[in-house]
């Protein structure tokens, strides 16, 4: 593997001839692969994974013959995320609670994002947020895979956030934009892009980045900042720029950074090299303000106008229980079960918030993917479920209408008991509305 002679020579002197011997090393071996198992859609299949990453739960290394990909019904079922090793590390990090009201203030894909998103409860929120349409897009999708409902997806540049939600945050994640140094082992586009100028044009933005991160949190909040590279000028000695401006924070030194190298980082957060843990480049570091924290209460979301009748009828001939799923916003013609912990900020770029439910489309109601992946058999009067090698199963995938003898009315149709989606019963058919963007290809997986 070719590497930049300047990046190699920096690396050089960041670790003793020992170690970066060792760090050359790595990049003739092979990378590390693991997926994060999503705690909302459990599958007996991950019993037989025996390798947990150790600084995550649900983390999961995939062995060599592993057959996981994207095109896996469990994957469509969001029973996973494919996700680097050490990225697992932040989020663990940031000992998230059920209650929390947090922000990820770049968010796309979502890896991160959907991790924060499974640690909380009903009462906590998460609002992911990224200025870039198309990854703001991909994190909306990501949400809606995993069945998430505390999630509220915006695309915003992070300078206006604090003019719109100020001190509104328990946690933000700062997963800064960088120069990849720590992803140079599978990352081609990285390796080529990287410069010192890149390097110096990535610290500009990080320490943007930072900065207006301060005025959203609440006093005695956390920011928790990370990046994929190893380079001191993103890292250690932007933080110890930022705590010399900002005497009301203080560096927090986690339980989990024992696992870690910290040879490099003078005590300023952690490092995680590729020699050493299994898994890519990481750097991690936890700021906390020193004040003292306080909670907001819930908001109580209630619609101003009677729920639809179009809801209702879809609810009562589709759902078994739906008053848990009763609608508190409307925009449009859409339906929404939105957080306890959001106000709803009509001056915030929302994509989504919440439970997306459906539309309402000319005396219809069209419920929605998203709605389909926060159900489970439990919840619905008809339900179809496949199992993995059913050639019925990939039909469905692919778009293609079934044959049913199910009643007249939606059905959730599942994997193994995961919801996949929706399909409508009507004359002994069953009408696919898997959306057209996520189907296979004509070739089976």
């Amino acid at each position: 593997m070719s590497l930049p002679p300047l990046f190699l020579s920096r690396m050089a002197s960041l670790l003793s001839a020992g170690e970066y011997e060792k760090f050359l090393a790595v990049y003739q071996s092979p990378l590390f692969e693991a997926v994060r198992l999503n705690p909302f859609k459990s599958h007996s299949m991950f019993s037989t994974f025996d390798q947990t990453v150790p600084w995550c739960q649900d983390g999961r290394y995939l062995s060599a013959t592993s057959n996981l990909s994207g095109n896996h019904p469990l994957h469509h079922a969001g029973a996973f995320y494919f996700q680097e090793p050490s990225a697992m590390a932040v989020v663990e990090m940031m000992d998230i609670q059920p209650d929390d009201v947090v922000l990820d203030i770049a968010a796309a894909p979502g890896g991160k994002a959907t991790q924060i998103a499974s640690k909380l409860s009903q009462q906590g929120l998460l609002i992911a947020n990224d200025v870039d349409n198309q990854r703001a897009q991909a994190l909306m999708f990501n949400v809606e895979r995993l069945g998430l409902t505390q999630v509220v997806v915006t695309q915003h540049d992070p300078q206006h956030l604090k003019q719109i939600i100020p001190e509104m945050f328990d946690q933000i994640l700062i997963d800064a934009p960088c120069s990849g140094e720590g992803m140079f082992r599978q990352d081609l586009h990285a390796r080529r892009a990287w410069s010192i100028e890149h390097v110096q044009a990535c610290q500009y933005r990080q320490q943007l980045l930072i900065e207006n991160a301060v005025p959203l949190l609440k006093v005695g909040g956390k920011i928790t900042y990370s990046t994929c590279t190893f380079s001191p000028e993103e890292n250690e000695h932007l933080i110890a720029s930022f705590l010399s401006r900002h005497p009301e924070f203080k560096l927090i030194q986690h339980p989990l950074f024992r696992l870690f190298d910290e040879q490099s980082t003078h005590g300023i957060g952690v490092k995680l090299f590729p020699h050493l843990v299994k898994g890519e480049g990481h750097y991690i570091a936890i700021l906390q303000h020193q004040g003292t924290s306080t909670k907001q209460p819930n908001y109580q979301h209630r619609m101003r106008n009677p729920l639809p009748g179009l809801w209702k009828t879809f609810a009562q001939h589709t759902l078994k229980y739906p008053e848990i799923f009763t609608p508190n916003f409307i925009l449009g013609e859409r339906l929404f079960l939105i957080p306890l912990r959001y106000r709803y900020h009509a001056a915030l770029h929302t994509l989504r918030a919440g439970i997306y439910l459906g539309d309402m489309d000319k005396q219809v109601f069209y419920p929605a993917h998203h709605f389909a992946h926060t159900l489970s058999p439990k919840d619905v009067k008809q339900h179809l479920d496949f199992s993995f090698n059913d050639p019925q199963l990939f039909r469905y995938l692919k778009g293609e209408e079934l044959a049913t003898t199910l009643e007249d009315a939606w059905v959730l149709v599942t994997v193994d008991g995961l919801s996949l989606g929706w399909g409508k019963a009507s004359k002994n058919r069953l009408k696919n509305h898997y959306p057209k963007g996520l189907r296979l290809s004509n070739t089976r997986v």
